[in-house]
């Protein structure tokens, strides 16, 4: 009877090992296949950041467009504001996951 529980304790911990190594397989294998998707977050965000600290490029665009394409202005106008509605909805989930992944990608020196 004891050389039963001694053998099933064994295989308990050998299974318990071989699960751990598994699972570090199966997160290295997951990171490196999200890390392309990881890497166009982290360049969307520095471009993002990047835009923001540099608001003359809003307005330059802005007169270009308007130089350029006059009449597109109320079709450019209504596209931005169905976007902004539709991030003002999808904003309370998408914020914190994207916040999640930016905080776990490796972040790469801006040129």
């Amino acid at each position: 009877m004891a050389h039963n529980a001694a053998e099933r304790a064994a295989r308990k911990r050998l299974l318990q090992a071989r699960s751990a190594v598994l699972r570090l397989t199966l997160s290295r294998q997951l990171g490196q296949g999200l890390q392309p998707a990881l890497h166009t977050l982290d360049r969307a965000d520095s471009a993002w950041r990047w835009l923001k600290a540099h608001p003359l490029v809003w307005l330059g665009a802005g007169a270009a467009v308007l130089v350029w394409r006059p009449r597109g202005v109320p079709v450019l106008a209504g596209r931005m504001l169905g976007l902004w509605q539709l991030w003002r909805q999808v904003a309370p989930v998408a914020q914190p996951l994207l916040r999640r992944w930016l905080a776990k990608s490796p972040r790469s020196t801006p040129p």
